[in-house]
């Protein structure tokens, strides 16, 4: 999961990325981890952006790397603006925060509130639903053992819980369960 992360446009079109434990890069096609790592996520939590996106670059899709990168590209510049040393863009919990970016087309895009500034996905699948339920009185160990999953991928369900419901600690996540499953 992406954490820790700086995005800002540049005048000349290029998106340039800051990790936290690296040096500034521009985005370009061989920067392939942070692409897929991208495409996973805004399609897990912003689906209609994602759906919209490879709509738009269709025609780019018998290059795959290509294609893939036109759409994080874009998903960039409408989301990441400038250069902010006070918060990151993706925080150490795996959540983006999005800014206002200067566009000359901002409240006349079709695809405002779509690609620019995505409405979440805050239903839960059937899975974070299921680790939620057994986090109240399991340990993520104990729900890898019980769901025969990786650690990992326990791991990955819970981040992806937190950041849907904007909780911050596996008790709030358990809290919510129980509050809204009695």
């Amino acid at each position: 999961m992406l954490t820790k992360t700086e995005f800002y446009n540049a005048p000349d079109g290029q998106v340039y990325v800051k990790p936290a434990d690296g040096g500034v890069y521009v985005l370009d096609e061989n920067r392939k981890e942070i692409i897929q790592e991208m495409l996973l996520e805004i399609q897990e939590f912003w689906p209609e952006a994602f759906k919209r996106l490879s709509e738009l670059y269709s025609a780019s899709s018998l290059n795959r790397t290509y294609f893939e990168y036109r759409m994080v590209r874009r998903f960039c510049r409408c989301n990441f603006g400038l250069y902010d040393t006070m918060s990151w863009d993706v925080d150490e919990y795996g959540e983006w925060h999005f800014e206002q970016v200067s566009c000359p087309m901002r409240g006349e895009c079709a695809d405002e509130g779509v690609i620019c500034n995505p409405k979440m996905r805050t239903i839960l699948s059937e899975r974070e639903m299921e680790v939620a339920r057994l986090l109240a009185y399991m340990s993520s160990e104990e729900i890898a053992t019980e769901l025969k999953l990786s650690i990992r991928t326990v791991y990955n369900h819970i981040q992806a819980i937190k950041i849907r419901l904007k909780l911050k600690t596996i008790a709030q996540i358990a809290t919510w369960y129980k509050s809204h499953n009695q």
